[in-house]
C-alpha cells in the first residue's frame, strides 16, 4: 500500500491532487496546529484582470494555537456567500464555468461548523472532480505517539496505517530521515512539474493556484489531463 500524508488543504492545488492521485491511501493531517503560513484555511485564485486573491475561511482564534486542526471551529459563516460570489465574479466568463459552478454550488449551501469539516469537504469534492479515487484517512483515526518530532511522527503514522511504501513531497527531504526507511517500508518521491495553461486574464502565468482555476480555464477533461501528463524529470 502507497501512503502519501498531507495537511488538509482548501480546494487544493495540482500538485498536492498530483501526489494524492499516485497513492493508494491519503492521511489527512487534521491533528497539527493551523500554520497562519500555510493554505490549510485558504488558497490562490485569480481576478478577472489576472491579479492575485485569497481566499480564506477564518477560524475562532481564542487559543487557536493549542487547538488540533479538527477541533477549529468557524468563525463567520458568512465566507461561504463571500467566496461563492467571488467566484462568480470572476470565473463566470471562463470556459469552464457553466460545467464547474453546479458542482461548487452544494458545497457553498452547506454548512459547517469546524473548519476540518469544510476544508476536508473542498478536497473531495475536488478530488471527485479529477476522478481521484484514493481512499481518505485522518491522522486523528491513528495511534501513534503525538510528541514524537516531525520526522519521527512521519514514521510512526506510516508504521500505524500499515503502508510499505511512503509517498512524500520533494519538501519533506529536509526533515525525513532517509536511512529510516528500508524494503519493507521503502520511500518515494512525488515528481511533480507544475504544467501551463491558459490563464484568462492573466498576462503571465501564475503558479500554485487553487485547482479550481485550472477546471474554471480548461473544464473538467481538460483540467483532468493536467494530472495525466507525463511529469517524471
Amino acid at each position: 500500500m502507497k501512503l502519501s500524508i498531507h495537511q488538509p488543504s482548501y480546494f487544493p492545488w495540482l500538485g498536492l491532487l498530483h501526489k494524492i492521485a499516485k497513492s493508494d491511501v491519503y492521511m489527512v493531517m487534521d491533528d497539527v496546529q493551523l500554520s497562519d503560513s500555510a493554505y490549510q484555511n485558504r488558497n490562490i485564485f485569480l481576478t478577472s484582470s489576472g491579479k492575485v486573491k485569497y481566499l480564506t475561511i477564518s477560524v475562532d482564534r481564542k487559543g487557536y494555537l493549542n487547538k488540533k486542526f479538527r477541533d477549529l471551529l468557524i468563525a463567520d459563516d458568512g465566507w461561504r456567500q463571500q467566496h461563492r460570489n467571488f467566484i462568480l465574479n470572476n470565473y463566470r466568463k471562463h470556459p469552464g464555468f457553466s460545467e464547474v459552478m453546479p458542482k461548487l454550488d452544494p458545497f457553498f449551501e452547506s454548512e459547517y461548523e469546524t473548519l476540518c469539516e469544510a476544508v476536508v469537504a473542498s478536497m473531495r469534492l475536488t478530488m471527485s472532480m479529477f476522478d481521484i479515487n484514493t481512499q481518505v484517512i485522518l491522522q486523528s483515526q491513528m495511534e501513534y505517539d503525538e510528541k514524537s518530532r516531525k520526522g519521527d511522527l512521519v514514521i510512526d503514522l506510516i508504521k500505524a496505517s500499515g503502508a510499505d511504501i511512503y509517498l512524500s513531497g520533494r519538501g519533506a527531504r529536509e526533515y525525513l530521515d532517509e536511512a529510516k526507511f528500508n524494503q519493507s517500508m521503502r520511500l518515494e518521491y512525488d515528481i511533480f512539474n507544475h504544467p501551463v495553461y491558459e490563464q484568462k486574464g492573466a498576462s503571465d502565468f501564475v503558479l500554485g493556484l487553487s485547482s479550481l482555476d485550472a477546471l474554471f480555464n480548461l473544464g473538467i477533461a481538460g483540467a483532468k489531463n493536467l494530472l495525466k501528463m507525463d511529469t517524471a524529470s
